[in-house]
């Protein structure tokens, strides 16, 4: 019986922390998304009459600055003549994960169903950046092979043949609980099994950077954007340079994966269903329950800490976002009836500007810039897709501060459609990472950030301060 050869990837025993020892046991979240997440990167020159190049990412929330930079990479290098389309494997609704290693784990054995069975498409874990053009390894010629990778066991990057692979891994086999092992067997015995150059799947500086087109970050305790600092015990990555020099890249191109002019699907799902449960017609009904639905009365928790910025920073207007029905704020003197604008007489003579896209009476986007941006009670109801863009959207409104209170549990309340109203449920690290990759394009901004988790002994608050793209524990 031969040796066995060490895993020079392998996260060991001291790699983890106490917390991972306790618990070892990974839950994933119900699904959210009916398919894959889609986006188009267009072409930025004449268009070459290529096919568009499809990549599939398997990714999860927590990859968040992971995810941005990996399509920020992709964006970086491609063929300004070609169209790449990227589809986001995330949260899937559907398909049970309880074995899965991560939260994407088998939805790239579904690629040939979610590629409608024709054409070719990569498949890319998250964990990577591209430094040459995707579009060299997509049109590498399979012949009569259905999948590409780099040896007979690595699946974090695949080149796959949508038509030869339809048959043997599709949507129904990630369903019904098959595995890795399941799925690269039926394409070995099949003949379907074939090989592309270890340049497009460099792991953890196996090769030297100068001959790479991707590298793999596959170590998963030296990864540099340190997705889970509760569970792993964090060393610098060899090849991390590239990484870090990437973010920099994206943040100082203010580039995030959706946009305002371009949100997730779900966005437009989620706005209709707070409409609806704002009930704008049925408030007029005395008693009626929709009345009070989002109040706005969760803002008086926040009065001190917003009364010490606005005197602070001298600040004498700001922006409510997501302000709901506003019932704390009192009219503004001189303002018409029905108007937007409201006073705080706990913050001083102040003007608020009240906004939010689900309530009708201040629906009407907000243009300009007010001193502050408040925003309580309205992150943790945004689909986790579309909180980076919220939150820079926020920092773009305001001249001096921005403050903004997540919650990290389960509401009381359930959407119409019988989600719970919370659908961004996510640790302290991870909004402050958002709040950081907002804070690199405002460095004038100051911000604070309050995160809300339930203990066994009442509201545990993290918060977080920052300025001039630094944030730190408040």
């Amino acid at each position: 019986m031969g040796r066995r050869h060490k895993n020079p990837f392998r996260t060991g025993f001291r790699d983890r922390t106490l917390a991972h020892w306790r618990t070892k046991l990974v839950v994933h979240p119900p699904g959210q998304n009916a398919l894959p997440l889609r986006l188009v990167l267009e072409p930025t020159a004449p268009p070459n009459g290529k096919p568009p190049v499809r990549i599939f990412i398997g990714t999860e929330p927590r990859q968040l600055r992971a995810e941005r930079v990996l399509i920020w990479s992709i964006a970086r290098h491609r063929d300004p003549g070609r169209t790449y389309e990227i589809h986001l494997m995330k949260n899937i609704k559907g398909i049970e994960r309880p074995r899965w290693a991560t939260g994407f784990s088998h939805y790239r054995y579904a690629i040939a169903t979610w590629a409608g069975g024709a054409g070719k498409a990569i498949y890319n874990d998250v964990d990577q950046i591209y430094l040459a053009d995707p579009a060299e390894l997509f049109d590498i010629d399979l012949g009569d092979k259905g999948v590409g990778a780099i040896n007979d066991s690595e699946t974090s990057v695949m080149l796959i043949d949508c038509a030869k692979m339809a048959p043997l891994w599709n949507l129904d086999r990630v369903k019904a609980g098959d595995g890795h092992k399941e799925f690269r067997a039926s394409a070995k015995a099949a003949g379907l099994w074939g090989h592309i150059p270890a340049a497009w799947n460099a792991r953890d500086g196996e090769i030297p950077v100068e001959e790479t087109k991707l590298i793999h970050y596959t170590t998963l305790h030296t990864q540099p954007w340190k997705p889970f600092p509760e569970v792993l015990r964090y060393r610098e990555s060899p090849t991390a340079g590239p990484w870090y020099a990437a973010e920099a890249e994206a943040n100082a191109a203010g580039f995030l994966v959706f946009t305002k002019a371009a949100p997730s699907v779900r966005y437009g799902e989620l706005l209709e269903q707070y409409r609806l449960m704002h009930g704008f017609e049925a408030t007029e009904a005395a008693g009626s329950e929709k009345a009070e639905y989002f109040a706005g009365r969760t803002l008086k928790k926040s009065f001190a800490p917003i009364r010490a910025l606005v005197r602070e920073t001298g600040s004498r207007d700001i922006l409510d976002y997501g302000a709901g029905k506003g019932k704390l704020h009192a009219p503004y003197p001189g303002a018409p009836e029905g108007s937007r604008y409201r006073s705080q007489p706990d913050w001083g003579d102040v003007k608020i500007i009240c906004y939010d896209p689900g309530y009708p009476p201040f629906a009407e986007p907000f243009e300009g810039q007010a001193d502050g941006v408040i925003s309580t009670d309205v992150v943790e109801h945004i689909p986790v897709d579309d909180v980076p863009w919220i939150v820079d959207e926020m920092f773009g409104h305001a001249r001096k501060f921005v403050y903004v209170v997540a919650a990290s549990y389960p509401a009381i309340k359930t959407l119409p459609n019988g989600e719970n109203a919370h659908c961004t449920i996510m640790p302290p690290i991870w909004w402050r990472q958002v709040f950081d990759i907002a804070a690199a394009k405002y460095p004038e901004v100051e911000w604070m950030m309050c995160c809300e988790q339930k203990g066994r002994f009442g509201t545990i608050r993290t918060l977080y301060r920052g300025k001039g793209g630094k944030s730190a524990p408040a």
